[in-house]
């Protein structure tokens, strides 16, 4: 079993996930991940007026645009394939948020960022995706993955990733690749193409 948070976010946007192994079956492993995260006081950060604010204080909306408690579950499903080479592993899950009405004028309708707010207005979201990790030498190593997100009453949104892993030594990695993302915005269709690059070390007690 693994827990993990992002520990930066946690102080703006509580968030825990839990990743469980069941065990092989017919050479493919079975996990499933679960997931719960508090948006609000993230929200509730952005939202000011003037510089900065993100999300305004709109006299139009209802409650002056107050942003509601927001808890959001997500649970997924993961089947993964392993040779000596590669790493496949398909992936289905569904998110809901009990209650939310979030004012959808309060979605940052920006790439990345909208197709995972809108289970805040929605209630309902899910998503399918593929990963797949390549061991190409000692030293290289390639990763690509594609994510469908479904919202309802809305049109699919696809995101893309491709990276190359360049292992300097036991301790450092260097990482770059683009990420590309395709979907319909409250101001229409539209396609956007974001480079990647990762600096990475570890190191051993």
């Amino acid at each position: 079993m693994e827990i993990s948070t992002h520990p930066l976010l946690f102080f703006v946007k509580p968030n825990v996930k839990v990743k469980k192994y069941h065990g092989e079956y017919k050479g493919l492993g079975i996990a499933s991940r679960f997931s719960f995260d508090y948006p609000t006081p993230l929200l509730m950060l952005i939202q000011r007026e003037g510089k900065f604010g993100i999300l305004s204080k709109d006299p139009n909306i209802p409650n002056n645009g107050k942003i509601p408690n927001l808890l959001v579950f997500q649970g997924e499903f993961l089947v993964t394939k392993k040779s000596a080479d590669y790493s496949l592993t398909g992936k289905a899950g569904l998110s809901i948020c009990p209650g939310c009405e979030l004012d959808k004028r309060h979605l940052v309708d920006l790439p990345l960022t909208y197709p995972r707010m809108a289970v805040y207005h929605h209630g309902f979201a899910s998503n399918v995706g593929l990963d797949l990790d390549y061991i190409y030498s000692e030293k290289i190593s390639l990763k690509t993955d594609i994510d469908l997100f479904f919202i309802l009453g809305k049109d699919v949104f696809i995101e893309n990733k491709f990276m190359i892993n360049y292992q300097f030594s036991p301790k450092y990695t260097l990482t770059g690749g683009t990420k590309l993302t395709q979907g319909t915005y409250p101001f229409g269709k539209q396609l956007d193409i974001f480079p990647l690059i990762d600096l990475s070390w570890k190191w051993e007690k």
